[in-house]
């Protein structure tokens, strides 16, 4: 019998980069969101441990097949792992994205095999599992959250913010480490991150919490890309509102509050437009 587990897509309502360690790794300051697009794992047990893919988006290569192997051996080396399991991905979140598909499939992995071992977890185990990719320990928990360092200091707001979304991925894979490298310093801590945390601690106005969204990679990845800065620029003349990208790229988003009807002629005009071009999905925050 399979156990069947969804696991959610996440957009970065604010991301920008305070600095570059020495050992390479930056460190950022990003507000994270979970979103209602989800890959489905069907885990069973079995005699030999395997991962395989299926969907709309289907795996070309093992990036995040060789996260799921590393969580698997972690727990068998260090808890005493002795099960087996055949897992099922179906893949309907895009690869190379920054909607962190891999990343979730992993942290709910992990949750499940926490589960499974009866392991108590706590804030400082979820912060080691980073070792596995930078967004999991946000992933364990989803919903609202602030993250900083390298992504695994976390702060959960305790609440859901009520918006609608609608999301576009232009069938474009960014390479992460494509978007880190042409960074400068003086990219760095433009997005005043303090002041845009400062909207969460009271009644958050849309219009002004919309207007500070703010991606401290769409430059980089515009420039690496072209064709997504045009995708964005005549999005938001047809929606007429800020759009927005999630992550490194190369996802596009736009905001709207729960009671915004025009999302749904505003999706059709984009299905209409770009249906053979892009993937165009209406969602919600969760």
């Amino acid at each position: 019998m399979s156990i069947i587990i969804k696991t959610p897509c996440k957009i970065n309502l604010f991301l920008d980069i305070t600095k570059k360690r020495e050992d390479g790794y930056h460190l950022i300051e990003s507000l994270f969101h979970t979103v209602d697009l989800y890959d489905i794992l069907f885990i069973e047990e079995s005699d030999l441990f395997c991962v395989s893919t299926n969907g709309k988006y289907k795996l070309d290569d093992s990036n995040e097949i060789n996260i799921l192997e590393k969580v698997y051996n972690y727990f068998v080396d260090n808890y005493n792992l002795k099960k087996k399991y055949n897992i099922s991905i179906s893949k309907n979140i895009p690869t190379g994205a920054g909607l962190g598909g891999g990343s979730s499939n992993a942290a709910y992995f992990i949750k499940f095999l926490l589960s499974e071992l009866n392991i108590i977890v706590d804030n400082s185990m979820i912060e080691s599992f980073s070792r596995f990719g930078a967004d999991i320990p946000f992933f364990i928990n989803g919903g609202c959250t602030w993250s900083s360092g390298i992504g695994e200091k976390l702060f959960n707001y305790n609440f859901t913010l009520p918006y609608k979304i609608i999301l576009i991925y232009p069938n474009i894979h960014i390479s992460t480490k494509l978007a880190y490298g042409n960074f400068k310093s003086d990219d760095f801590d433009k997005g005043s991150f303090n002041s845009f945390k400062s909207l969460l601690e009271n009644n958050i106005n849309f219009d002004d919490f919309y207007s500070r969204l703010y991606n401290v990679f769409e430059n980089n990845v515009f420039n690496l890309e072209p064709k997504i800065r045009e995708y964005k620029e005549n999005i938001e003349n047809i929606l007429n509102r800020k759009v927005c990208m999630s992550g490194s790229g190369s996802s596009l988003f736009a905001l709207y509050k729960n009671d915004d009807i025009s999302i749904d002629n505003d999706f059709d005009s984009l299905v209409k437009l770009y249906n053979n071009t892009l993937d165009i999905y209406k969602l919600n925050l969760i």
